[in-house]
């Protein structure tokens, strides 16, 4: 099934209910219907009955595609084996969370680079884009490359700890949706802005969550993008790193029950 939905640039959630008569693997992609590399959720479920899936969209496209089909038979037309009961706007909700002047123009620029990311121009020398303040740059590689050897290494994105500037990679903000973007340069802002220790990585985890969680964003894709760097460097630190990262959003759930879909 291929849906569009006007949502006219206007932060909200979408509730997706779908039914099926035994359990099956439904994908669900929301993207920007007019930009490529752009998707808002891509993500899975197995439904037996029916189920509500929502899609929460701090940030919104004019036109969001909304892609529903079962894995084991991709998209094709009248697939019998599950149906779409219902696609509705509903109130984005999230917490207020005191933040300064500086955060709140980083969140505005993260934003609108993670919008952008999937089209964005990357050279080998580095596009570099900046902040409407000036005040925060990103360099956007193909790759990242380590500094000692020359060679592409895993990270998707890092910031210096001389003076602020992030380093991206467009190889892996491709494939990210954008809740996951947004994640990643929450976490490397932290780094230099907000920890007490900037080398601190789950110092850096914990702040940018905060500020993720509270403006709405899918806990799903806070999971996926961690998991997703996680995998490619196994160790102690990682698996611990991963568990703070689960309790912290536990807890916010547990004290923000309002933020929750019922």
């Amino acid at each position: 099934m291929i849906k569009r939905i006007r949502l006219n640039q206007q932060p909200t959630t979408l509730k997706i209910v779908v039914e099926s008569r035994q359990p099956i693997k439904i994908w669900l992609k929301v993207s920007d219907i007019d930009r490529k590399n752009t998707y808002y959720t891509k993500r899975y479920g197995v439904v037996d009955g029916k189920q509500e899936f929502f899609v929460r969209m701090p940030q919104t496209p004019p036109v969001a595609k909304v892609v529903v089909f079962n894995e084991e038979y991709g998209l094709v037309r009248g697939d019998r084996t599950f149906r779409v009961v219902s696609i509705k706007k509903v109130p984005l909700k999230t917490i207020p969370l005191k933040m300064s002047k500086q955060t709140r123009a980083f969140v505005k620029f993260a934003q609108e680079f993670s919008s952008e990311a999937g089209t964005l121009s990357a050279s080998d020398a580095g596009d570099i884009y900046r902040s409407n303040n000036g005040k925060f740059r990103i360099d956007y590689f193909p790759y990242i490359e380590s500094r000692n050897t020359g060679k592409k290494i895993k990270t998707p994105a890092r910031i210096s700890q001389l003076n602020g500037r992030i380093e991206v990679s467009k190889y892996k903000f491709k494939s990210y949706t954008i809740p996951m973007r947004m994640a990643i340069l929450l976490h490397e802002y932290s780094h230099f802005y907000l920890n007490r220790v900037p080398s601190d990585e789950s110092e850096a985890d914990l702040n940018g969550l905060k500020i993720f969680l509270s403006l709405g964003y899918p806990r799903i894709d806070a999971y996926n993008v961690f998991l997703n760097v996680f995998k490619k460097s196994p160790s102690k630190q990682n698996v611990g790193r991963y568990e703070a990262l689960d309790n912290f959003i536990k807890e916010f759930e547990k004290e923000n029950k309002s933020s929750k879909y019922e």
